[in-house]
C-alpha cells in the first residue's frame, strides 16, 4: 500500500482546533502530523491548498434497503454515495426485509460489505423481527459485529424499553430509539401547521415526538443510556438539554434537513420534501440550530432514507416517508452551519466525527492524531456547486436539487485509499 501526504490543508481536530499543515497517512493509519513534511518514497501526494481536512465523517443513521428493496438501494450503491458524500463510515439501519434481527443475516450482510470503498457497519434489530413484542438475541447479535441496536422506523414498545436499555447497557451497546408515539401521529404526513392546511394534508402533531422523547428520557434515568434519533422539535431540543444538565445518559441527534429547512418550504404537495419526522416550523429550526452549537446535540446524521421514484410520485398522501442525505450532508453542514457563523468548522468536526464515533465504540476514529485510522474528509468549503438531478446512489429523492452549496468533497480517504476524489 502506498502512502499519501496530504499537503497545506487546514487540518481541523474537534478537540485541538484548526492549524495549518501536512498530514502523512501510511498502513491504514496517520503517521505524521506537522507543520510541513516531505513526502517518503513511493508515496503520492495530494495538495490540499484552500482545503478543509477533517477526521472522516461518520454518518450514524443510513439506511441501506439490502435485503429487500435492492431498487431503491444495495450495499454497494450506499457505499459509493458515501464515498462521493465524504462519508467515511456508516451505520446502516436494521429496517430491512427481513429485518437485521439475527445474527447468521448480520454475519452474512458484514461479508457482503467487506471491500467496499467505505467501513459499512450495522445496527441490529432490538426485538424479533422489529415487531416490538420480543428482545432479539441482543449478546448473539453483538457477537456477529453489531455495533448498536434500534427498532428505527419504529419506537421501541414502552413494556421492553427498560429491559432493553438495561441489556444494551450490560453488553456495552448503544440503543438508539425513533421516538414517536405513533398513535399521536395517526395518519398524519407532514407537520401539523399552516403547510399541511394549505395543501389540505393530514398533520402529524408535535407531541407525537416530545411525548416520545419525554418517556425515553425518563426511562433512561431509571434503566440506562438512550440515544434519541433525528430530533426535529423545540420541545425536543430542550428536554435533552435538561436532561444533560441533570446528568441523565441520553445523547441525541438531528439531520441537515432540520437545520436547512422548514415546513414553510414546501410550496406544492412534493413527497421530495415527506420524511419522519417531518420537517417543522421555523422557531423549532431555530432550536435544533441552537442546540448544535450550545453542545446540547451530539451528532448530526443523514437519515439517509432512499426510495424508487415511482414510489415518491404518488404525493404526500401515498408516497413513503424518507428522503436520501449521503450526498449532500457535508456541503449542508459547511453552507447552513460553517459559512453562516452558526458552527466552528472544530464543532462541525465533533458533531460529524468525534462524536459519532465515541457513540459507536470506534475508538480509533473522529481525530486527527498519529495512530488514528487513516480515514479523511477533504472538504470544498470555496467551490459553489447545484445539487444534481442525478446522485451516485440508486435513488435522487431529495428536496435539495438545484440548490447551490459549498464544501463540497474534494477527497474521501478511507484506510488511507482514496475512495472518491471530487471535481476540482
Amino acid at each position: 500500500m502506498r502512502s499519501l501526504l496530504i499537503k497545506n490543508g487546514l487540518l481541523i481536530d474537534p478537540v485541538a482546533g484548526p492549524s495549518r499543515g501536512d498530514l502523512l497517512l501510511a498502513r491504514g493509519r496517520i503517521a505524521r502530523r506537522a507543520a510541513r513534511l516531505s513526502a517518503p518514497p513511493a508515496c503520492d501526494t495530494f495538495d490540499a491548498s484552500g482545503l478543509w481536512v477533517f477526521p472522516g465523517f461518520i454518518d450514524a443513521h443510513v439506511h441501506a434497503r439490502e435485503p429487500g428493496a435492492e431498487a431503491a438501494e444495495t450495499l454497494a450503491s450506499a457505499a459509493g454515495a458515501a464515498a462521493a458524500g465524504g462519508i467515511t463510515s456508516a451505520l446502516l439501519m436494521p429496517n430491512t426485509s427481513p429485518a437485521i434481527d439475527s445474527p447468521a443475516l448480520l454475519r452474512r450482510l458484514r461479508r457482503r460489505a467487506e471491500g467496499l470503498p467505505v467501513n459499512l457497519f450495522f445496527a441490529a434489530a432490538a426485538t424479533r423481527g422489529r415487531a416490538g413484542r420480543a428482545a432479539a438475541d441482543l449478546a448473539g447479535l453483538k457477537r456477529a459485529g453489531a455495533l448498536a441496536f434500534t427498532d428505527d422506523g419504529g419506537c421501541l414498545p414502552a413494556g421492553l424499553l427498560d429491559g432493553l436499555l438495561r441489556r444494551a447497557a450490560a453488553l456495552g451497546l448503544p440503543l438508539l430509539d425513533h421516538a414517536e408515539d405513533f398513535a399521536r401521529a395517526g395518519r398524519g404526513v407532514i407537520n401539523s401547521g399552516r403547510a399541511a392546511r394549505r395543501l389540505g394534508l393530514p398533520g402529524i402533531p408535535p407531541e407525537a415526538e416530545s411525548l416520545a422523547v419525554l418517556r425515553d428520557i425518563l426511562a433512561a434515568a431509571a434503566a440506562g443510556p438512550v440515544h434519541l434519533q433525528h430530533l426535529s422539535l423545540a420541545a425536543s431540543v430542550a428536554a435533552l438539554r435538561e436532561a444533560r444538565r441533570l446528568g441523565w445518559p441520553v445523547t441525541g441527534e438531528t439531520c441537515p434537513h432540520y437545520f436547512a429547512l422548514s415546513d414553510a418550504d414546501i410550496r406544492r404537495d412534493d413527497a421530495d420534501y415527506k420524511m419522519k419526522p417531518p420537517l417543522r416550523s421555523q422557531a423549532d429550526r431555530e432550536a435544533v440550530l441552537a442546540g448544535l452549537a450550545d453542545g446540547t446535540i451530539d451528532l448530526i446524521a443523514s437519515d439517509h432514507a432512499p426510495h424508487e421514484a415511482r414510489l415518491k410520485a404518488g404525493g404526500f398522501r401515498r408516497a413513503p416517508f424518507g428522503i436520501i442525505g449521503l450526498e449532500t450532508l457535508a456541503p449542508l453542514c459547511v453552507t447552513e452551519l460553517v459559512l453562516k457563523r452558526r458552527l466552528t468548522p472544530q464543532r462541525l468536526a465533533a458533531l460529524a466525527s468525534l462524536n459519532p464515533a465515541r457513540l459507536l465504540g470506534l475508538r480509533r476514529k473522529g481525530r486527527l492524531l498519529p495512530g488514528y485510522d487513516a480515514d479523511i474528509t477533504v472538504l470544498d468549503p470555496r467551490r459553489a456547486r447545484r445539487v444534481p438531478e442525478r446522485f451516485v446512489s440508486r435513488s435522487s429523492n431529495s428536496p435539495f436539487c438545484g440548490r447551490v452549496l459549498r464544501g463540497w468533497p474534494a477527497l474521501t480517504v478511507v484506510g488511507g485509499l482514496v475512495a472518491a476524489r471530487g471535481a476540482q
